[in-house]
């Protein structure tokens, strides 16, 4: 009995023996790994979407088209995932990452699509095509205007005096030779337009299309009650010059080292509170920082005029909105407000000319040059 007892142990062993090496057999027979599945699905989806939005997608400068150079960005981006596509020995890993990449590529496509410059905020767009109308749906618009110059036979040191002019703006070809599609001004000419409130935002931008004809200390481009509102005018320097009244005061300032030649200049301006900016051909030339305060809007509604520094039923006129200042401490009716100093009108030619109620970025500054520049 007890000799079959330990032939059973020994059968037993031998048997678990056996199955071990049989085990270890097969492992080592069996050197194969297994291929593991690479799903393209997603990456392959990706690229056939994105080919389409390229092929219909045309580079240009106006809105609805992309920047010039764009598409050849994003066909590179296109081609590389392509290629992983198209790998047959490429990962999991490496197709997510060309998925990602080629997401990454399509989102600053996007970007470069040229649109209209925040059309929610602007106010009013002159584009003088053929008239003085407002291209908005704001219904801001102009009327040609004979304006005020200095009476010739008055001369220094007597004060000036205001004679009317004889010439209204006249049209005369734009930046791009086609006729009746720019207004020249001289002689006082100017362009009035009927205040609203919106004409007088708490922060602005003005962009405008200038060609002087020589030097003039008080080029008025556009201005609403003069200093009392805000005026944008190229000074005696021939440089960008930017008058607001806040709720804290008068801000005067220039463009400095930004001047405006002789012939077709871009030129903006933006203010908000605490700061000031001056761009020519859509580049930032000065940047004021430590201002401070909102526009104010004027006391007596106030036509906004283009070309001239106030309207002609303004100059000498009875103040009416109780306008005051400060004499010897006393606060008291300011009856020179609308006073006559010397006349101040824009001498060249005007084109394109918008008003934003906020102050554009420079990008959104950048934007509207690129579209403005080229027909």
């Amino acid at each position: 009995m007890k000799n079959s007892k330990v032939l059973l142990f020994f059968l037993a062993l031998l048997l678990f023996g056996a199955v071990s090496v049989m085990s270890s057999c097969s492992k080592k027979d069996d050197t194969s790994t297994p291929t593991p599945t690479v799903d393209k699905a997603a990456l392959t989806a990706l690229i056939d979407s994105v080919n389409l939005g390229y092929t219909a997608a045309v580079e240009g400068t106006k809105p609805g088209t992309y920047t010039v150079g764009s598409k050849a960005t994003l066909k590179t981006s296109i081609d590389l995932s392509t290629g992983v596509k198209n790998d047959g020995g490429a990962s999991q890993t490496s197709v997510t990452a060309a998925v990602a990449s080629l997401r990454r590529a399509v989102v600053v496509f996007k970007n470069s699509l040229i649109q209209e410059v925040s059309a929610a905020n602007l106010v009013a767009q002159w584009k003088f095509s053929g008239n003085a109308n407002d291209a908005t749906a704001n219904g801001n618009n102009g009327t040609l205007k004979m304006g005020y110059i200095n009476d010739p036979a008055v001369v220094a040191p007597a004060a000036p005096v205001k004679k009317m002019g004889t010439t209204l703006p006249t049209m005369v070809p734009d930046r791009f030779g086609r006729a009746n599609q720019a207004y020249d001004f001289n002689d006082g000419a100017y362009i009035e337009v009927p205040y609203k409130l919106a004409l007088n935002p708490q922060a602005i931008t003005i962009s405008a299309w200038v060609k002087r004809n020589g030097s003039n200390s008080d080029n008025y481009i556009v201005s609403l009650d003069r200093w009392k509102a805000y005026k944008f005018q190229l000074q005696s320097a021939d440089k960008p010059f930017l008058t607001v009244t806040t709720t804290t005061g008068g801000i005067d300032k220039d463009a400095e080292s930004g001047v405006v030649g002789t012939s077709w200049t871009h030129v903006v301006t933006t203010y908000a509170a605490g700061t000031m900016k001056f761009y020519i051909n859509g580049v930032m030339v000065k940047e004021w920082t430590g201002l401070s305060g909102t526009m104010k809007a004027t006391p007596e509604p106030t036509p906004l005029a283009i070309g001239q520094q106030l309207p002609n039923g303004f100059y000498d006129k009875a103040i009416a909105g109780g306008q005051t200042t400060t004499v010897n401490g006393a606060t008291v009716p300011d009856v020179d407000y609308y006073k006559f100093y010397g006349a101040g009108f824009f001498k060249g030619q005007m084109d394109d000319i918008r008003i934003y109620n906020r102050a554009l970025t420079d990008a959104e500054v950048n934007s509207i040059f690129t579209i403005e520049n080229t027909l």
